[in-house]
């Protein structure tokens, strides 16, 4: 009897395991919502930034001409690599830190400035829930508060989704009963330190603080949802208290993850008790040493932290080079590519199982 007691308990455990799964997200998941790609977002963003703030966007023209060895010239805002662009900005800020020259502690204003202008971009490119294509209110509806959702986009397209289909979300597990996103780029509602302006206090918007300190961290980050809405974004300006925290490209973002460290903290605790992961649109560049870190460090023994076997790993990405760029993962018998761009038969398979 006590065999059969136990064996149900398995069961049951592996029952509920398996309808727990990792959805991962990258640009790609965002695209067919109209929330513009790498390139795109670069390009209106600056056109954004010269309209609005001539001045420091002066300063980070010239900069960008620099990191492109075409100081002279015109700027080529189609061939300027965004990695390589905000490489150079890191290096600007390192050499006015040196002088003790540095804006704030979030960074130099060329490069606080640009984030403001990349956020404010996206918040106008993201449709608003009333507006959220079916694809993604079909995603939203099907996910439950024991999947965990693994966000590397700044956009708040997922959060608009969610609200249109009247499901709660939560950034930091603070509510069981709510879809929490993991977002390890940080979002263009979050802000890192207190809500401020010129370096005094002041909070005209709702922040949010965010519990991801875990004892380690001496700052913490701050979320307010009515920066996911466009109109609210006409009330402010750069280098105040709207100062996105978004982890940008290149070789800064090692100093940049470290404002929310404790995300990526632990991870296996995200697929102890989950089941099948799927990696949605998500590019992984050979220089993004910590995303490909990431994947290294779990995906390669992720069978070994349920105990429930048949555990998938599906990637949805329809880029030519996805299976070289995922082959370290490919290789494993659990692990398959779907070559394909995100839709919506893709969302019925993954309520499938």
């Amino acid at each position: 009897m006590a065999t059969n007691t136990n064996l149900d308990h398995k069961a049951a455990f592996a029952a509920e395991i398996r309808k727990c799964r990792v959805f991962v997200l990258g640009a790609g998941f965002s695209a067919a919502a109209g929330v513009p790609l790498t390139v795109a977002l670069l390009s209106e963003a600056l056109q954004l930034f010269a309209a609005e703030c001539p001045g420091i966007y002066a300063r980070v023209e010239g900069y960008a001409k620099e990191a492109m060895g075409a100081a002279s010239d015109a700027l080529d805002i189609a061939n300027l690599g965004f990695s390589e662009l905000c490489t150079f900005l890191e290096f600007i800020e390192l050499r006015e830190y040196g002088g003790g020259e540095r804006w704030s502690e979030n960074g130099s204003r060329e490069k606080l400035a640009l984030r403001y202008y990349l956020a404010k971009t996206l918040v106008g490119r993201t449709p608003r829930p009333a507006d959220v294509p079916e694809l993604y209110r079909a995603f939203a509806a099907q996910l439950h508060p024991r999947d965990m959702v693994i966000s590397f986009n700044w956009d708040g397209l997922l959060e608009a989704a969610l609200e249109a289909v009247g499901m709660k979300y939560v950034y930091d597990r603070s509510d069981d009963s709510a879809v929490t996103i993991s977002k390890l780029h940080g979002s263009v509602n979050w802000r890192l330190g207190e809500p401020n302006v010129w370096g005094e206090p002041q909070r005209t918007l709702p922040w949010v603080q965010l519990d991801f300190r875990s004892g380690m961290m001496t700052r913490h980050l701050f979320a307010a949802r009515p920066l996911l809405d466009l109109a609210v974004w006409r009330h402010y300006q750069p280098l105040g208290e709207v100062d996105p925290y978004l982890v940008l490209p290149g070789y800064g973002k090692a100093f940049d993850v470290r404002g929310n460290a404790p995300l990526w903290y632990k991870p296996e605790f995200i697929f102890a008790f989950t089941h099948d992961v799927y990696i949605i649109g998500l590019s992984l560049a050979h220089d993004d040493f910590f995303v490909r870190s990431f994947f290294l460090s779990n995906l390669s023994y992720i069978d070994s932290y349920s105990g429930v076997p048949g555990r998938r790993i599906i990637i949805i990405n329809p880029a030519p080079a996805a299976r070289d760029d995922y082959g370290f993962i490919l290789g494993r018998d659990n692990a398959e590519l779907w070559n394909e761009r995100f839709d919506i038969a893709h969302v019925a398979r993954f309520a499938g199982g």
